[in-house]
């Protein structure tokens, strides 16, 4: 279980980049999709999630790496 820090730092940052694909805002959703992956990595490497939490995490990522991988331009 994620603390409740970690999860509010966790769900802003989905939100953010939901909020940026829905809008149709590419530079902005790449960008928070980098600062996401980012955050997932740095939290993991600080011992902050369990590694249950940073597969799940992870593979979410991924899959936005995959659904965002034509979306350019």
């Amino acid at each position: 279980m994620m603390s409740r820090k970690v999860k509010q730092q966790v769900n802003s940052a989905v939100n953010e980049l939901d909020m940026n694909l829905a809008n149709n805002y590419k530079d902005l959703a790449h960008k928070a999709l980098k600062e996401l992956d980012e955050l997932v990595t740095k939290l993991n490497e600080e011992g902050q999630l369990k590694e249950k939490d940073y597969t799940k995490l992870r593979d979410k990522v991924d899959n936005y790496k995959r659904r965002m991988a034509g979306y350019h331009h």
